[in-house]
């Protein structure tokens, strides 16, 4: 805030303090996810068996954080450790992290981030997608709370032409 001029900092600050709230209900809603993927999984590895299922679901939950690379080293990693006992409890976990992903990704988590972010569930999932593509891993982690960020700043353009005081092109002054 110190690089702006005082008349700025005054409208941009409580820009800022939005912003900062819809971050940590981000972080909020992602922690859903993980604990939802951590006692999907606790219960479904319980139920078949495997071995280290209270450690492969806890390593499941919080892998989730990293999308696209997390499920895919959680389930590479459950898997291998089920087809040490049987190629049924390998193909179990495969059919569960294939359902479980379907449902996180068309429901879960545009849902979740709706309540959280107050984003619709089609802007998460552009966001997502646009992340992924743009940047990989790293953008597709950081693409929805960008997104909650850009609506924020979104909304502070609105407001300030909304009322008619100005309009984008008004320069202020008077001829």
């Amino acid at each position: 805030m110190s690089i702006v001029g005082a008349d700025l900092r005054e409208r941009l600050e409580p820009s800022f303090l939005r912003a900062e709230q819809r971050l940590r209900r981000w972080l909020v809603g992602q922690a859903a996810l993980m604990l939802i993927l951590g006692g999907c999984s606790a219960i479904v590895f319980g139920l078949l068996e495997i071995k280290y299922f209270y450690a492969l679901a806890v390593f499941s939950g919080v892998a989730n954080i990293v999308p696209i690379l997390g499920p895919i080293i959680s389930v590479i990693l459950a898997g291998v450790v089920a087809a040490f006992d049987s190629w049924g409890k390998l193909i179990g976990v495969t059919a569960f992290y294939f359902v479980y992903q379907q449902v996180e990704n068309a429901y879960l988590t545009p849902r979740i981030m709706k309540a959280t972010l107050d984003l619709p569930p089609l802007a998460v999932i552009v966001a997502l997608s646009l992340g992924g593509a743009l940047a990989g891993i790293v953008g597709a982690l950081v693409a929805v709370p960008t997104a909650a960020l850009i609506d924020v700043f979104l909304d502070e353009y609105r407001g300030k032409f909304k009322n008619g005081a100005r309009s984008p092109g008004d320069t202020g002054s008077t001829q």
